[in-house]
């Protein structure tokens, strides 16, 4: 047996506390992509400051004090999501197309008497602000002591027995079932009942003959949704001071299946395939400000509280393993559907911003976005308290706040006919150190991949037409790009990813 060690940060109890989810779990599920009207995503999402779309509600809820007239407005959203990921190995790209009705939303302006409040109006929208779907794959080659089987007698070895005999304890069974996954962590038991790590001197080590070298191979399928229902009333004061509040209902569903697969020496190989079902339902409360000192200024800010999410996790894993080559064994441990719950509550944000509007020719717009990620991203297990293995103390010292800047600007080149361009940039929020893979990453269960993002950059364009004083259509198309390092398990060798997306958006809307 070969000693290995590295200084896991946590003590892992039980299957329970083992599935509560981390933080890169946490991260993924508080992210939101670019979406909204075509309008609004064609200028970069640069619309805090103007109003009047109902996506900019959405980025300031003072947008719906702006319309002067009730408004339905549906998108529509086809995607190509391309996939490159490049390792020591080989090199693999992967694409997936998708289409979705992104948003429908309508606006009700209700006339009043008052010179100095003409309007009160109410919305209602639905929009999904973040797509799971996507697929990857990739191969890698290992060096010597950088195996799952070593990752494995890590993760036994910061297992807490409770001075219980650690070989007794996971090698538990009941017929052909091991009882030992219901109250052990999974990656141990697989190691310990196939042979791939043993006990040696009161710590778990590796089989000798895994070495010198591993093949990794890893197939991920993800999909899902996070889809926000919107409340929104608000008004505008003399035509100069427009407020607005949101009160959003969050809907979560993601769902990944992945397979794992390390080949060793003569033809022995270990194969772990995973499948995990999160549902949560959250809320979240808005609320903003525009003022137009004149007529050709805007200036926005608005507040985004945290989502406070109740969250479920279905999960369950299968681990097939020949070792036959080394006079071992071979076999199949398969564990049952476990479910977790818990609350996440992700981070606050914060928007300031800028626009410039030339008459009825031209609108030039900015917004800065600040997300607080290292203070207020955060779990809790389902009662409130935290987690058995804390992942806000992860959190907080592995990420930081994260800016997003967004840029827009739009002309009329006929009364009908308009078009725009956009960007935005969006920062990584990991710090430095943990962005660079110099610390260590706990993932929740056997889901034990993961990427460490960089910033997220979008380019975008498009046009509107009005057929009529009513009835107008707008398309916008964007092109994203983000560059991350993805592991198969931590301590194994770093990849390059390539994240390539395309999407083009369609509006209809009518107001009246």
């Amino acid at each position: 047996m070969r000693r290995r060690v590295l200084s896991l940060a946590a003590l892992i109890i039980s299957a329970g506390s083992i599935f509560a989810q981390g933080e890169m779990d946490a991260y993924k599920l508080s992210q939101t992509d670019l979406t909204g009207t075509a309008r609004a995503v064609s200028m970069g999402g640069a619309f805090g400051a103007l109003g009047g779309d109902i996506s900019g509600i959405a980025i300031n809820p003072a947008g719906i004090g702006v319309y002067r007239s009730s408004e339905i407005v549906t998108t529509m959203n086809f995607q190509n999501a391309k996939t490159t990921i490049e390792s020591n190995l080989e090199k693999r790209d992967d694409s997936k197309f998708k289409f979705t009705f992104d948003n429908l939303a309508f606006v009700a302006a209700f006339p009043t008497s008052d010179d100095v409040v003409p309007f009160i109006n109410f919305g209602f929208s639905y929009n999904r602000v973040k797509n799971f779907d996507r697929k990857y794959s990739m191969g890698v080659t290992n060096p010597d002591n950088h195996t799952m089987a070593d990752y494995m007698a890590d993760r036994a070895n910061a297992v807490n027995f409770g001075g219980k005999d650690p070989a007794s304890e996971l090698s538990k069974m009941s017929g052909n079932y091991y009882t030992a996954l219901d109250n052990y962590d999974w990656m141990a038991v697989f190691g310990y009942n196939s042979g791939l790590i043993g006990l040696n001197g009161g710590r778990f080590n590796v089989l000798d003959q895994l070495y010198p070298n591993s093949d990794n191979y890893l197939a991920v399928r993800e999909k899902g949704s996070v889809d926000t229902y919107d409340f929104n009333v608000g008004t505008t004061f003399s035509d100069i001071v427009s407020v607005g509040l949101t009160v959003s209902v969050t809907d979560l569903k993601y769902r990944m299946y992945s397979q794992f697969d390390e080949l060793y020496t003569n033809d022995s190989y270990a194969y772990l395939d995973n499948d995990i079902r999160t549902d949560g339902t959250g809320y979240q409360v808005s609320a903003g400000i525009i003022v137009k000192p004149v007529n050709e200024l805007r200036i926005g800010l608005a507040y985004h509280s945290p989502t406070w999410y109740n969250m479920t996790d279905s999960y369950a894993a299968d681990f097939e393993y020949n070792l036959q080559e080394y006079g071992l064994k071979e076999g199949w441990i398969s564990t049952d559907f476990y479910h977790y719950d818990y609350k996440l509550r992700t981070p606050d944000r914060w928007t300031a911003s800028l626009a410039g509007v030339i008459g009825n020719t031209a609108i030039i717009s900015a917004d800065y976005e600040y997300t607080n990620y290292g203070s207020n991203m955060k779990l809790y297990d389902d009662h409130g308290d935290p987690l058995n293995y804390d992942a806000n103390v992860d959190i907080k010292n592995h990420f930081k706040g994260s800016s997003t800047l967004r840029v827009g600007a739009e002309i009329r080149i006929t009364p009908q006919f308009s078009g725009r361009i956009g960007y935005q940039w969006k920062q990584s929020p990991l710090k430095k150190d943990f962005k660079d893979g110099n610390q260590e990453v706990m993932t929740a269960g056997t889901t034990n991949h993961y990427t460490l993002d960089g910033d997220t950059n979008y380019i975008t364009y498009g046009l509107g037409y009005r057929f009529s004083k009513n009835f107008y259509t707008d398309i916008a198309f964007v092109m994203r790009t983000q560059k991350s390092d993805i592991y198969t398990f931590y301590g194994s060798e770093k990849s390059e990813w390539k994240d390539n997306t395309f999407q083009g958006l369609m509006t209809l809307g009518y107001r009246f």
